[in-house]
């Protein structure tokens, strides 16, 4: 999937948000959709990011896919943000991810 300007500049607003200390709302998490099963993979450039069975994707169906650039994962890995969007964060494949 290619990003557009406009996923780029929102998910850089949503990394300086964090960077900021502005949290996402229970609002944004509950209607974010869940990643499991999911894995750390590298990207180019030394960026990483996630791979794992989403459902409640508004542009995917359900199943397997890879994400956008990881800008943070919560330390508690229970969500993350991407360059496109916020993801809910159930079990990863290998319990070495939490």
């Amino acid at each position: 999937m290619s990003l557009t300007k406009e996923a780029v500049m929102a998910g850089l607003y949503a990394a300086m948000k964090l960077r900021d200390g502005e949290l996402p709302t229970d609002a944004e998490l509950s209607g974010a959709p869940l990643l499991t099963g999911w894995v750390l993979g590298e990207a180019s450039g030394g960026f990483y990011r996630l791979g794992g069975f989403v459902s409640g994707h508004p542009k995917l169906v359900d199943g397997w896919c890879w994400t956008s650039v990881v800008l943070y994962i919560e330390p508690n890995r229970r969500w993350a943000r991407t360059v496109s969007r916020l993801y809910r964060l159930g079990d990863p494949l290998n319990s070495s991810e939490r």
